[in-house]
């Protein structure tokens, strides 16, 4: 029978969650002033924009917001682990926000959301924010079982990148209306949009490495078989 060994892995996240913040505020920054160049004084090139425009898919941005979501999707997936090898109840609800996490870094660069406008008549941020009133009442339970600094984190996090995702995305529908998407004020507003789902993620992951923190220690360790 095969005995059980241990995974030890140090635990330090404070700066990686310093460096995704400031690549996050880079990155809106190069957007936000090749768009005013652009729109304001110079016509610039749009391979050059389009490299670096957060509202498209083929850029550096959506990668970064992509492998942003991957990485927290990865962690989530570790706590399910770490829960249930302490046979935490809670395993099962880390683990469906682990999934979400991947869903939406896949959707980040395929697109489903933009094609699912093509399938019907209202935005899609209508049904996604259906969907995401029913995951939160769904997880009201696991929020009241977590630390009170943590849940709070969690309810702020949720709040940022719902109001970025749906809610900009509901206020700039004029924009796509009035045939007004090629214009300085909806591009910074696509700025704003993206900063908010990003910051909103970091923030959230920023949460779930307290929470490791306090629940696991310093160092985590997984139960493994050789």
């Amino acid at each position: 029978m095969a005995k059980p060994s241990e995974l030890t892995i140090p635990f330090s996240t404070d700066k990686l969650i310093k460096r995704l913040a400031i690549s996050c505020a880079l990155l809106l920054a190069i957007h936000t002033f090749l768009t005013v160049l652009h729109y304001g004084f110079l016509d610039l090139p749009w391979l050059l924009r389009e490299l670096f425009d957060v509202d498209e898919e083929e850029s550096i941005p959506t990668w970064f917001s992509s492998m942003l979501l991957l990485i927290t999707a990865i962690v989530l997936f570790l706590v399910s682990i770490l829960c249930k090898q302490k046979k935490d109840a809670n395993a099962k609800y880390w683990l469906g926000l682990g999934f979400g996490f991947g869903f939406m870094s896949i959707d980040e660069i395929a697109g489903f959301h933009e094609t699912l406008n093509t399938l019907i008549q209202i935005s899609w941020a209508v049904p996604g924010l259906v969907v995401a009133l029913v995951i939160g009442g769904l997880y009201v339970k696991f929020l009241t079982s977590l630390p009170t600094k943590v849940a709070v984190q969690f309810m702020m996090a949720g709040a940022i990148f719902v109001g970025g995702a749906v809610g900009v995305e509901l206020a700039t529908e004029p924009y796509l209306y009035n045939d007004a998407l090629n214009t300085m004020g909806y591009n910074l507003w696509t700025a704003v949009e993206e900063g908010m789902e990003m910051g909103g993620v970091i923030f959230f992951l920023s949460g779930i490495f307290d929470y490791i923190k306090q629940r696991f220690g310093s160092q985590i360790r997984f139960n493994a078989s050789k």
